[in-house]
């Protein structure tokens, strides 16, 4: 199995958004870091093409991943990972299925 589950992992952050405050789950570097030492064993994973896919259904390859930090004070979050995608530099086709 090289799927590793997530949902359950990810850390809730809320997000002020007026008068309508939302909770989102989102992934932090120490889980990021376990989910590929879970899944780099797989030899299907060490030679996998690696993108991003966007909310339209778009891939883009990551060009680049840096660390950021935060200039606000206070923040909860005081550092970001930041993944910088390019368009496709070739298309792969329509994705078969997800392997869990």
């Amino acid at each position: 199995m090289v799927g590793v589950g997530l949902r359950s992992s990810l850390s809730t952050l809320s997000m002020d958004t007026g008068p309508h405050p939302k909770k989102i789950k989102v992934m932090n570097g120490k889980l990021l870091r376990q989910v590929l030492d879970k899944m780099i064993k797989a030899p299907a994973v060490q030679q996998a093409r690696v993108q991003v896919c966007l909310p339209d259904g778009k891939y883009y390859d990551i060009s680049s991943l840096q660390l950021m930090e935060n200039k606000i004070l206070g923040a909860r979050e005081t550092h970001r990972l930041v993944l910088t995608v390019k368009a496709e530099t070739w298309n792969m086709g329509q994705v078969l299925n997800k392997i869990e």
